[in-house]
């Protein structure tokens, strides 16, 4: 394939994997390669994103075990079908590398977290002990210092819910959700850059607890939906204000 000056910075071989791996991604946004394209051969993609090539096999090793490439022998490297959806850790990893998720994804995944953490809350109402409560509290109570002082309650937002979540005595249930949170933080920072919104958030997450404490599984699962719907519907609203592009809706990634 020929090469195209797509503006790509070139990297240096001592680069992380990680770094490699967000050069790909990014190239494939910015060439605009659908389902199926194919990518540079390997020698002409180190060359071009100046990586080793140790590094960048390491990187499409990656790239393949989340199902975003399918490298096939004696033919290259090609992007997956459209019939052959990529895996959520590889939705994870693009969040984690600050590359723009479709709009689309952003909503499905908060549709995702609102069943999982209403359900979550629930079993947290039925398993939680003296010492989960106490925890909660304590992050609450640091809430309401962070809001005396101006500042983002950030990270303790996310500290409750997984909290509420490590409640549930399920692990796995803790792993799933916590990935749902590294894929929101940036739009979660923006977020609460607000003043207001940490105070409404801190709110909510009083009376989610009071009805934890109570063991009152209604009042929780109502609360817990209501304080996680409020997001899902300003994803929406965003959405719609988005123009559709010119290769689609379904290309356009979420303006930060």
């Amino acid at each position: 394939m020929r090469s195209h000056n797509v503006g790509v910075r070139p990297i240096s071989g001592r680069d992380s994997v990680e770094g490699v791996t967000a050069r790909v991604l990014r190239l494939i946004q910015e060439r605009q390669l659908g389902p199926g394209s194919r990518l540079p051969a390997e020698r002409e993609l180190a060359q071009l994103l100046g990586a080793s090539r140790p590094a960048l096999r390491e990187s499409l090793a990656t790239l393949e075990a989340t199902r975003l490439i399918v490298r096939r022998p004696n033919s290259g490297i090609y992007l997956a079908e459209r019939d052959a959806p990529p895996s959520f850790e590889s939705i994870v990893l693009l969040s984690d590398l600050g590359l723009p998720l479709e709009v689309e994804m952003i909503v499905s995944s908060m549709e995702v977290r609102d069943i999982l953490e209403v359900q979550a809350v629930d079993l947290a109402c039925q398993r939680r002990t003296k010492e989960d409560i106490a925890g909660l509290e304590a992050i609450v109570d640091r809430c309401r210092e962070c809001l005396v002082r101006g500042e983002t309650i950030i990270d303790l937002d996310e500290a409750f819910h997984l909290g509420i979540v490590n409640a549930t005595r399920n692990p796995v249930y803790a792993q799933i959700v916590h990935a749902f949170y590294r894929l929101s933080r940036s739009r979660r920072e923006a977020y609460f850059a607000d003043p207001d919104r940490c105070r409404r958030s801190c709110r909510e997450h009083e009376a989610i607890l009071q009805a934890v404490v109570a063991r009152d599984r209604a009042a929780a699962r109502r609360l817990m939906h209501r304080h996680i719907d409020a997001g899902l519907r300003r994803a929406l609203l965003h959405a719609r204000s988005v123009p559709p592009s010119p290769a689609g809706p379904s290309r356009r990634p979420l303006t930060r």
